[in-house]
């Protein structure tokens, strides 16, 4: 029997399925990393240990040398006509700048439920994205809001592209706290869909974001 195959309504149930081994290792290089990354920032230390550090990670970067990189068009383009197998998914989704698990810049933002209702997730951010001290860079906090709005999109069983965002900042975002955010279509109006967000800490809302997307308008495609 051949492989399921997908298309760009099942990205969030292929990527479910079962992880392939090449990813495993992925997504252990890239918490490493993000581990590193967090472990280092304005670290108090002295010269001479910066220095081994420094030595240290040049020395890697050097073994790693300048390998190839996957190109994923291929995979898209599968995707798009129903033909994507789950490692074709697997090779798009968990690369997402926001929450993808062999991404080592992407937010780690763990998703609690989906469905046409709307998304909700849980993420900490650590100093490497901080703004003010102690507080979320804003344009992390929209970057991570463009990524929740189009995850309600996908959820809701749709496809479309980021038209506008607008984001209202309410009060500030903690670093290193537990955040809730939730997202969720509100309304369409022909091909624009209309999809609200928010970051809580706590009880409290400290960010609301609307955004336009745009479905696409296959009557012009041949």
């Amino acid at each position: 029997m051949s492989e399921k195959t997908w298309g760009p309504f099942e990205l969030l149930q292929a990527h479910q399925s079962d992880v392939p081994e090449t990813f495993v290792i992925r997504r252990r290089i890239a918490a490493a990393m993000q581990q590193l990354s967090e472990r280092l920032i304005r670290v108090d230390a002295e010269d001479a240990e910066l220095e081994n550090w420094a030595v240290t990670l040049e020395q890697l970067l050097a073994q790693v040398g300048e390998p190839s990189r996957r190109n994923t068009r291929d995979a898209n383009r599968r995707l798009f006509t129903g033909q994507a197998s789950s490692f074709d998914v697997f090779d798009m989704m968990d690369y997402d700048p926001v929450g993808g698990l062999s991404n080592p810049i992407a937010p780690q933002l763990a998703w609690v439920s989906e469905s046409a209702d709307g998304v909700e997730g849980r993420v900490r951010l650590g100093e490497h994205y901080q703004g003010p001290p102690g507080r979320v860079h804003g344009g992390v906090i929209a970057w991570i809001l463009d990524a929740l709005l189009s995850r309600a999109m996908h959820a809701a069983l749709k496809i479309g592209v980021t038209g506008t965002l607008t984001i209202r900042y309410m009060a500030s975002t903690p670093i290193d706290t537990e955040l809730r955010c939730t997202a969720n279509i509100v309304r369409m109006e022909g091909r624009k869909m209309f999809i609200e967000g928010a970051i809580f800490h706590g009880d409290q809302q400290t960010v609301q974001a609307e955004g336009i997307f745009l479905q696409p308008d296959f009557s012009k495609r041949r």
